[in-house]
């Protein structure tokens, strides 16, 4: 089987790219061929560094988040190398205008054409107070997927959303984490010592880019709370984004490492207490599985993919969405009782074993099969 996967933008702090890789990573040991098209690709996943071919087409900057991009239409800019490919399967990763002209190849060449929804674009734009394009957006988003053979999300709230709005042969298909890279056994006492400066203090931490729509001035609103009442805790970012600067002045004497990668982001993981996420944005949230899995307890909005994960008093917190005095509540209980920190972390560890890359991708690849094996009239 040959699959050509569709993604806007490839970049290395992004979710979508990192589900992407671990997709074509599983999808390699099956002995599937795969191909990326994307508009843009940091060098680290360049095609000379990349485990599969990288087609990439021109492309111009985002204007709204610089550091994406927007592939331009057209099909002659890849046609010729994916006909050499003869792709069996087209999958989308990014509803934007890459999507249109894998649509359009797709159509022109009868291959089956599924897609991924990784990212609630429509909630994102009432923080560049776009909201007024929302209904427009569902409109794209609904017109595309419905030309899908089938649409998957990671998390069943996402998937009634697309549901409710009118959106056919949608199914959920949560990801996975690399328990290799994300397990206690990365704790380091020389990490917390650095960040703690030789004091004897709990690790708050947050994994993210760092963006407004990922709810972060909640998080500067509890911290500030917290750190009105106590000085048992340190605070940690982990993550680079538009954000930096000024979340670096909302929340003085926090710890900012800027983006982490392998080892480094495994230590930042397992050598931490409590995970802090405020995001209402997640369709599924990897970054919670990686701390769940780290030997974190995760306080999380119960909002979007995040509720699917948290289990309230049991795996984790959920809070009210942005809700800063909920956040710095539940942290605080976190704080003052060990006993509760290790039930719930534990039960955390539990629960994150259950997410593994290969389950996902098997899921996925039962789906193509049946797809195939219909000549491309599958509907789940």
């Amino acid at each position: 089987m040959r699959a050509a996967y569709f993604i806007g933008t490839l970049k290395k702090q992004d979710g979508v790219t990192r589900v992407l890789l671990a997709l074509i990573n599983e999808a390699r040991k099956k002995n599937i061929e795969s191909v990326i098209i994307t508009g843009w690709a940091e060098d680290v996943y360049s095609s000379s560094s990349c485990s599969v071919p990288v087609i990439q087409i021109p492309s111009i900057i985002f204007p709204l988040y610089k550091a994406y991009h927007l592939a331009l239409p057209g099909l002659g800019k890849f046609k010729k190398q994916l006909d050499q490919f003869r792709p069996d399967i087209i999958h989308l990763h990014s509803p934007d205008t890459i999507a249109w002209s894998a649509l359009k190849y797709a159509k022109k060449r009868r291959v089956p054409i599924v897609a991924t929804h990784h990212t609630d674009f429509c909630k994102y734009l009432d923080y560049y107070h776009l909201g007024f394009f929302r209904p427009l957006a569902w409109f794209l988003l609904r017109k595309l997927y419905k030309q899908m053979s089938f649409t998957t999300t990671p998390s069943q709230v996402i998937a009634q959303e697309l549901v409710a709005h009118k959106i056919p042969n949608v199914s959920v298909l949560p990801w996975g984490v690399d328990l290799d890279s994300f397990d206690p056994s990365f704790r380091s006492n020389e990490w917390r010592e650095n960040i703690n400066k030789g004091k004897d203090k709990k690790i708050l931490l947050c994994v993210c880019r760092l963006t407004w729509e990922k709810d972060l001035r909640t998080l500067a609103e509890a911290y500030k709370l917290l750190k009105n009442k106590r000085d048992d805790f340190s605070m940690v970012i982990a993550g680079d984004g538009p954000a930096r600067e000024e979340l670096g002045r909302l929340m003085p004497g926090a710890v900012f490492l800027g983006h982490l990668e392998k080892i480094e982001l495994s230590q930042a993981y397992a050598s931490s207490d409590i995970f802090v996420f405020p995001s209402t944005t997640e369709t599924f949230g990897n970054v919670t599985i990686e701390a769940m899995a780290s030997g974190l307890v995760p306080v999380v909005a119960d909002a979007g993919g995040s509720k699917s994960l948290v289990k309230d008093g049991e795996n984790g917190f959920l809070t009210k969405p942005k809700d800063s005095r909920d956040i710095y509540q539940k942290v605080s209980a976190l704080l003052d009782d060990s006993d509760l920190r290790k039930r719930v972390r534990d039960s955390a560890i539990r629960f994150s074993e259950n997410f593994t890359w290969e389950k996902v991708f098997d899921q996925l690849f039962q789906k193509y099969l049946k797809l195939l094996a219909l000549g491309g009239r599958f509907r789940p």
